[in-house]
């Protein structure tokens, strides 16, 4: 399974570094779980496993063997579950909130955003001090 994980991980994040999202990723010690924040996490992160996660740790994006059909779950903020062979409808809706950000802040103002953000969490523990720049 973890091989699976790996390639979706793989494909998902190729896919989105082509269409200039920076990207980090982050492999779990004690699961098979793979995480990927993009764009220093002004864009959200996604979640990528083969089994449902804890429930206090909510990602925007899920996509894996655990989610059956696709849902949107209400919370302060959405989250959305896509089957792992729906990643082209995760990475169009990941893609339409960029465009709906940068619409928002502006370009300027979305990577102003981005620098903030990588600035304020460089040197934190957790995923920040482990996680692997893809790109």
């Amino acid at each position: 399974m973890k091989n699976e994980l790996d390639n979706l991980a793989d494909s998902i994040a190729k896919r989105l570094i082509a269409e200039g999202f920076t990207v980090q990723r982050y492999d779990a010690y004690t699961t098979n779980s793979i995480y990927l924040k993009l764009d220093y996490g002004v864009c959200n992160s996604i979640r990528i496993s083969d089994h449902p996660g804890k429930r206090y740790l909510k990602y925007r994006y899920n996509i894996g063997s655990f989610v059956k059909e696709y849902r949107k779950e209400k919370d302060k903020f959405d989250r959305f579950y896509y089957r792992a062979d729906k990643s082209k409808n995760m990475i169009k809706k990941i893609m339409d909130d960029r465009e709906a950000k940068k619409s928002r802040y502006g370009e300027d103002g979305y990577r102003r955003l981005m620098h903030k953000s990588k600035s304020e969490n460089a040197g934190t523990l957790g995923f920040w001090s482990k996680a692997v720049l893809l790109n």
